[in-house]
């Protein structure tokens, strides 16, 4: 048979109830002939002294002596059953011994007994075997029975039928419940074996590539449901991993496209003498050199953050100075627009972390905020205690806001609102990367959603100074 969970399963499972079931045949199959044993001898016991007290009542005082038809009619009862009597009077008027008028039949019933017991233990060890009682009347001694019989114990044609059935119907109820417990063992292993086999058939075709696919479902067990549950999570997310390369894979591909398009065609022009080397088309070129040279050091950055590249420089600062410096930076562009900037310090308790990192994440979220603001619109920057040793710094504007459905993806490199990718609306896309690669470098959290009255809120959830 083939090495499988379900056949190892389905085997241990029936050697299992085998084993049970034998061994409580096995106990029942003893018992059974131990009660039998104990009815046997008790049953002998009692027709002994029905035997004896009826042979008493036999005893005439008078005459002082038994009445021998009477006697006759208990002995061949009693031989019916397996006994065979002698009885002796005190005085010697009567000695009667049932084998002197039934030789024959006394033979074949102790015979017969022997046969029985023979057959139903073949390891019995049974002989002929007498038991002496003294006869008694009213305190006085009239004689002596001897009782002959095959011993220990006898069992009669109708206890051993009885006994037969009991057996017989026991091997029944041990095959029947053989078989079903088998049944069970090939049902709780199908039970435990589908969702294995349909999480090695997903995991098969994951690994020729085809990611996404779901495992059915599991019930029951709450392991084997959770492994389907694992499993259908991992694909999904190596689904989302492999879109997200092929994505980033386009987005780069588009990215780098436009300026090396642009530097190819310039230098080519010059170069066949189309146009004049003139230092405004140099200073074009240049510009996409760096364009170049920055999308590559922000790609390197992010590497670098996410992979543990680099540790942080942490240390306190005042969270205000910091933001009255980078609104200095943003002073033109908030002028330009009419702008109008809100810094609401809820907290003046120092922020413990890498005060250059920082700064970082809040040039990418104000510059964001700027960048998708009309004019005349508003951005607040607040900053508070979040509770047990977290800070909360939320930058928010009240602009065209984020679709719902965009809002998870916001922090993903290359991903941008507009399809577009027009420079006026943003950069390459990977700004809030970084800026989420931060926060989470910091042990920290940060999430995008949409204010109530329009608009989008990025909100970060820094650790505080480790105690």
């Amino acid at each position: 048979m083939k090495k499988s969970l379900k056949n190892i399963l389905i085997i241990s499972y029936s050697l299992m109830a085998l084993l049970i079931i034998l061994s409580l045949s096995i106990f029942f199959h003893i018992r059974t002939d131990q009660l039998f044993e104990e009815y046997a001898k008790k049953q002998q016991k009692t027709q002994i002294d029905q035997i004896i007290s009826q042979i008493n009542q036999l005893y005439d005082k008078e005459t002082g002596t038994f009445d021998k038809s009477g006697i006759g009619t208990i002995g061949y009862a009693a031989l019916q059953n397996g006994y065979i009597i002698h009885i002796q009077s005190m005085n010697g008027k009567i000695d009667w011994d049932m084998r002197t008028h039934r030789s024959e039949e006394c033979l074949m019933i102790l015979e017969h007994a022997e046969g029985n017991m023979k057959g139903r233990y073949p390891n019995f060890k049974g002989s002929y075997a007498e038991d002496t009682y003294t006869l008694e009347r009213e305190g006085t001694v009239i004689g002596s029975l001897r009782i002959g019989y095959y011993g220990p114990y006898s069992l009669s044609d109708q206890e051993l039928e009885l006994l037969g059935a009991l057996n017989r119907s026991l091997l029944l109820i041990e095959a029947f419940s053989l078989l079903g417990v088998i049944i069970l063992g090939i049902l709780i292993a199908r039970a435990v074996t589908r969702p294995i086999d349909s999480v090695i058939e997903v995991a098969q075709k994951i690994a020729g590539g085809e990611y996404g696919v779901q495992a059915e479902a599991a019930r029951g067990m709450s392991e084997t449901r959770h492994m389907v549950e694992a499993v259908n999570e991992m694909s999904q997310a190596l689904e989302t991993e492999e879109r997200q390369k092929k994505q980033i894979t386009a987005d780069v591909a588009h990215e780098l496209r436009t300026p090396l398009t642009n530097l190819q065609s310039h230098m080519e022009a010059m170069i066949d003498g189309i146009w004049e080397p003139t230092t405004e088309r140099l200073e074009s070129c240049h510009g996409e050199i760096l364009r170049l040279a920055g999308m590559v050091g922000q790609l390197q950055e992010l590497y670098s953050l996410e992979n543990r590249g680099r540790e942080l420089n942490r240390a306190e600062f005042n969270f205000r100075t910091l933001c009255d410096n980078i609104c200095h930076d943003f002073e033109l562009s908030i002028k330009e627009k009419q702008i109008n900037l809100i810094m609401d310090i809820k907290s003046e308790e120092n922020l413990y972390a890498d005060y250059s990192r920082i700064k970082q994440c809040m040039v990418n979220l104000i510059s964001n905020s700027l960048a998708y603001t009309p004019a005349g619109g508003t951005v607040a920057i607040v900053y508070s205690s979040a509770g047990k040793g977290r800070k909360e710094i939320r930058v928010e504007d009240n602009g065209i806001g984020v679709p719902k459905e965009e809002l998870p993806n916001l922090f993903e490199r290359f991903y941008r609102v507009d399809k577009s990718r027009s420079k006026k609306t943003g950069g390459m896309g990977i700004g809030l990367s970084i800026t989420r690669a931060i926060v989470e470098k910091h042990g920290g959290r940060i999430y995008a959603e949409n204010r109530e009255g329009g608009g989008t809120r990025f909100v970060m959830v820094l650790p505080d100074k480790e105690k």
